[in-house]
């Protein structure tokens, strides 16, 4: 699937620099879009001058309301797009859009999409969870799909079917699975320290929080049943 890296104008955890600067170029070395929502493009910014790397993103797209113009450069500015403008749509969701229509984009990762500490910016994050679902809804059912909001100590995934998660150090591995529909039945899972074969995740409930890798996995799997809603699993470690 052709994937699209899209940052938003939120949280960058700019202790770990590296961590932007190594995804945005494996990402160039994969010829993947990288968008940037708005304000998004400051970790183009900081990452040039902190780095001294001069990365330029392909498109920038939004009001332009949070950029100012001694910014990075992007290849394409897409600044009015007609139909969608005066908040039908946010910045976000215009990246989104633009990378499934326009480059027909399957795989979309996020990145700034948790809420500045200091900003008290809950409703960002919401929307931003919100958003992973926006590129489901944008397709037809039976395309598909990989969604997810990465950060240096975490991942957050939309999965509609199943999801490998990957050991990222020698420390603790925490899993949750929260849900925004009733009908959430796990299948099976792998490497978990409970394991979640047949657990219904309820969205009024909280019982699949807090779940662990397995000590020495490598990796633990979720499986959703056949028929499953999507649940989101985040992995932070």
């Amino acid at each position: 699937m052709t994937q699209a890296l899209i940052f938003l104008n939120g949280y960058y955890d700019t202790r770990y620099l590296d961590f932007y600067r190594q995804e945005i170029e494996s990402a160039v070395k994969k010829s993947s879009l990288l968008i940037c929502a708005d304000g998004g493009i400051r970790i183009f910014d900081e990452l040039h001058r902190h780095l001294d790397i001069s990365l330029i993103p392909d498109v920038l797209i939004g009001d332009m309301d949070s950029v100012d113009e001694r910014t990075t450069n992007a290849k394409q500015v897409v600044q009015e797009w007609v139909g969608k403008t005066d908040k039908d749509y946010t910045d976000g969701q215009l990246a989104v859009d633009y990378a499934m229509k326009q480059s027909d984009c399957r795989h979309i990762i996020l990145y700034g999409g948790l809420s500045r500490p200091e900003e008290y910016e809950t409703d960002q994050f919401l929307g931003n969870l919100k958003l992973m679902r926006f590129g489901h809804y944008l397709m037809s059912t039976d395309e598909p799909y990989t969604v997810e909001m990465r950060d240096p100590r975490q991942t957050i995934h939309y999965v509609l079917s199943a999801v490998r998660l990957t050991r990222k150090s020698n420390g603790l591995q925490r899993v949750s699975l929260i849900s925004e529909s009733s009908n959430v039945i796990v299948e099976k899972s792998e490497n978990l320290r409970w394991d979640l074969a047949s657990l219904h995740i309820h969205p009024d409930l909280t019982n699949a929080l807090r779940n662990e890798f397995v000590e020495d996995a490598e990796s633990a799997i979720i499986q959703l049943t056949g028929g499953s809603a999507p649940v989101y699993v985040i992995h932070n470690w």
